[in-house]
């Protein structure tokens, strides 16, 4: 937080994008907050395992809140940790696997989730709207938008079961109040959810996935626990049975688009061990039973035994597995890169890469970097070399993600494919240097023999250096082609593009390399501009160019995080800035920034001297000022009720020493009677 701000720039990853802008900035502030009082590396482990080691305890407070008493809040603990510990999955977040693969923020977000649904059945019960339901609400919208989703969806229970006004009323105001303290970052997420890399997921299907392996061992218990609680009209479960219902119909019934349903299936995982362990609890009766007659254990230990019980078949699955792959990955990425066998080889690369010129770095995609830690190691050029890199996590944040990965195709061997509902090409070093070209980046670092045979035919590239990975058969070659810089005039003026999928219209531009000397600018970011160039369809039939004609000239670029400038002789020409672009983006002494493909920014000069930076818009002015006022209500709330029950207590001290006071001459005249 460089600017006291949650959410900013960041240059080092996708030609800029916005850090934490559709990404979830709790669990890193958890982390910032921790590296406060304790090193940074430490913090960061501590931050990333945090929900794995909340949810036990999270599902134990729940089901305390709910009224359950010894042994069910216990036994449903226990069953939690079979979830952790499923290897069935490693991406769909919740379980140690995912958490590993990135998926902290869900983790985290999802125990909580767990202890606000059983809040939220408290407070609907006792029809009492209580501040930190909302809180927590705000938090868990600030740590992962999925689960948000999930709530509000499991929510609409209480909207079918005995739904009055003050129900009502309470669900409107805890709902409304984690809007509020959440607003600072929801409101901006929801409003340029349009400047997104649009993931077009391909829905899970199959029994397979719905009930993997792991979860077979269990669901006979779970079908007893569902079985039991119809029976006995346990209405404190019947929100569970609603989220294990509305899990699995979710599964079958979401239909492909960006909201993916493998991330609904943790739901329906976890809802199914808490339904086992009640389902054990429901059958204590039969084992106290049991136990009195063949092991003369008296009934009023039962319950007792019970949960021993509990805690011993939770225990059993998780040893009994094995989880070497959770074993194994846990050392893997906790040792650091540091800890590598090859740490040596990688610092080399990124140390020779540290003493270039500035300028963007584009890597091939490799599985084998993965011997480095991770096969996206050098997504830390940035850190590590103190120069840009083009691939970075948070992809789906980036409107440029889907262009890095066409790039990532036609220069690597082994390609991610990583935005899907994306059409790929097939490997062209050729094609990819043009690409590279136009996003200014002038380093590329290959690896496998098929991609730095065809950089080594091509004239427009230059080897720099090779490096040996030591003990391997590893060898990187790094080259470097000539670029314009992040500045430049197009050769010719650019095409206004009326489409509404402005993305589709700019990946088949970009596929045509003979038009990539001739920009599109969205229409709707620049209707000012209607009539002052040409129109051109959305399908890009016929394209008729209009060559730029000036004598002028772009001079003394200066760049930081946030923030371009430069000069120029060529005012009114447009200038193609090679900078991803985002609404936040303000510009003095031009017109613009405009939207510009495939996904930069464009300027038209007014003045000699031009300066790009990133700012904000109203609504995230209005969203911070929103929270700020959410988050001082909720603050004054809380000190007024420390003060009162702190009042209240002085009061009791004070009468109880009142009477304590008039007892004792009372009790002296007494003694002196006797």
């Amino acid at each position: 937080m460089p600017k006291g701000k949650l959410t900013g720039w960041a240059p080092g990853w996708y030609a800029g994008f916005p850090m934490l802008h559709f990404y979830f900035p709790f669990p890193f502030l958890v982390i910032a907050l921790l590296s406060a009082v304790i090193k940074y590396e430490v913090a960061f482990k501590l931050g990333t395992i945090l929900g794995i080691f909340l949810l036990p305890a999270t599902t134990y407070g729940a089901f305390r809140v709910m009224g359950f008493k010894f042994p069910l809040p216990i036994m449903a603990a226990a069953f939690s940790l079979p979830f952790l510990f499923m290897e069935s999955y490693s991406i769909y977040g919740a379980n140690i696997l995912s958490t590993l693969a990135g998926e902290f923020g869900y983790s985290l977000s999802f125990s909580l989730t767990m202890l606000f649904l059983a809040l939220l059945y408290r407070d609907i019960k006792e029809e009492r709207f209580r501040v930190s339901t909302g809180v927590l609400l705000g938090i868990i919208t600030l740590s992962h938008i999925v689960t948000t989703i999930m709530i509000v969806i499991l929510s609409t229970y209480y909207l079918f079961n005995r739904l009055s006004v003050k129900r009502f009323a309470i669900l409107a105001g805890v709902f409304g109040l984690g809007f509020i303290l959440s607003s600072s970052w929801g409101l901006p997420f929801v409003a340029k959810i349009g400047y997104t890399a649009h993931m077009q997921w391909d829905q899970l299907r199959g029994f397979d996935e719905l009930i993997p392996p792991p979860l077979r061992l269990f669901f006979p218990l779970t079908a007893f626990g569902v079985i039991g609680a119809v029976v006995k009209r346990d209405s404190r479960v019947f929100f569970f049975l609603w989220g294990l219902v509305v899990s699995a119909s979710l599964f079958f019934l979401l239909p492909p688009g960006r909201l993916w349903n493998g991330r609904l299936l943790p739901f329906f995982y976890y809802f199914s061990f808490v339904w086992a362990a009640y389902g054990l609890w429901f059958l204590r009766r039969l084992f106290a039973q049991l136990l009195y007659e063949y092991v003369l254990i008296p009934k009023r230990h039962a319950d007792f035994v019970i949960g021993v019980l509990a805690v011993a078949v939770a225990s059993v699955a998780v040893l009994g597995a094995g989880n070497r792959v959770a074993d194994d990955w846990i050392r893997w990425n906790y040792s650091g890169f540091e800890g590598k066998a090859h740490w040596a080889s990688f610092n080399e690369i990124n140390q020779y890469i540290d003493k270039l010129p500035p300028g963007r770095v584009m890597v091939e995609h490799a599985g084998s970097i993965d011997k480095f830690g991770t096969p996206r190691a050098f997504e830390l050029l940035p850190y590590f070399a103190n120069h840009p890199t083009m691939e970075g996590t948070l992809m789906e944040a980036s409107l440029t993600a889907p262009f890095h990965f066409i790039n990532q195709a036609e220069l690597s061997k082994e390609p991610s494919h990583a935005i899907l509902g994306v059409k790929y090409p097939p490997l062209s070093v050729a094609d990819g240097i043009g690409h590279l070209k136009l996003y200014n980046i002038p380093y590329f670092l290959a690896l496998s023999d098929e991609v730095k045979y065809e950089a080594g035919q091509n004239p427009d590239l230059e080897l720099l250096e090779k490096f040996k990975v030591s003990g391997t058969d590893m060898e990187f070659a790094l080259y470097k082609t000539e670029t314009e810089g992040y500045v430049t005039i197009p050769e010719n003026e650019p095409l206004l593009v009326s489409e509404r999928n402005w993305r589709q219209a700019a990946l088949d531009w970009y596929a045509r390399p003979e038009l990539l000397d001739t920009p599109l600018l969205e229409a709707g970011h620049a209707k000012e501009l209607a009539g002052k160039f040409k129109t051109a369809s959305g399908h890009l039939g016929d394209v008729s160019r209009s060559p730029v004609t000036t004598d002028g000239s772009v001079g003394d670029v200066r760049i930081s995080d946030d923030e371009l400038s430069f000069t120029t002789t060529a005012i009114g020409v447009p200038h193609w800035i090679k900078i991803s672009y985002f609404p936040n983006w303000k510009a003095q002494g031009a017109d613009g920034p405009y939207l510009a493909s495939p996904s930069l920014m464009m300027v038209i000069p007014t003045e000699n001297r031009v300066r790009l930076y990133y700012g904000s818009t109203f609504i995230d002015i209005f969203g911070a000022w929103l929270a700020g006022v959410g988050w001082f209500a909720v603050l004054a709330y809380a000190v007024f009720f420390a003060w009162r029950r702190y009042a209240a207590t002085a009061a009791s001290r004070l009468h109880l020493g009142d009477g304590l006071a008039r007892a004792e001459p009372q009790a002296e005249a007494e003694r002196s009677s006797t």
